[in-house]
């Protein structure tokens, strides 16, 4: 590869003069726009190489960003699975906790109907029982006051004919009009 300090001894480099050769000052400008085409290319190269090397720098730089984006996203796909597995858990048990409740609420809504109904139960039989007495008490009561009303209908037969043996008189003759 041609450098700059080789382009320089290439540019200083004399040849020896001879007669029949060519024209010296022809060959001179020739090899000077030789030399300033070799130095641009060069100069270019040295660019490109600068270019180059930036280029693969980025190009390592992305490379490293993409390998710690790939790994960023592994773990967070990792994270997300863990928080469905947990969200899925917690769901699971909140499930049993409302289920567990509801079984509880049901089971004690259940001995309470059944406590009230046995309560009814044993009202409805104080209130059978009470009735059963109320109408043995009316019966005796009813029986009581139709031997009253038999003891009072016969007083008053007995006094209407007392009045009456009275009006007539003890003669059988009436007293009264």
């Amino acid at each position: 590869m041609i450098d700059h300090t080789r382009l320089s001894d290439l540019r200083s480099h004399e040849f020896s003069k001879s007669f029949r050769g060519y024209s010296p000052g022809e060959v001179d400008d020739f090899l000077h726009l030789l030399f300033d085409d070799v130095a641009a290319l060069i100069e270019g190269a040295a660019e490109a190489a600068g270019q180059i090397r930036t280029l693969e720098d980025e190009r390592e730089s992305l490379r490293k960003r993409e390998e710690s984006l790939g790994q960023t996203l592994l773990a967070a796909q990792a994270a997300a699975e863990e928080w469905k597995a947990v969200a899925r858990r917690e769901a699971d048990q909140i499930l049993r906790d409302a289920r567990s409740q509801a079984e509880e609420a049901t089971r004690k809504a259940r001995l309470e109907a059944e406590g009230i109904l046995r309560e009814a139960r044993e009202r409805s039989g104080i209130l059978e029982e009470g009735r059963g007495r109320l109408r043995q008490e009316l019966s005796l009561t009813l029986s009581r006051l139709r031997g009253e009303f038999d003891a009072l209908y016969e007083a008053i037969d007995r006094w209407e004919k007392g009045v009456s043996s009275l009006e007539r008189g003890t003669s059988g003759e009436e007293v009264f009009p």
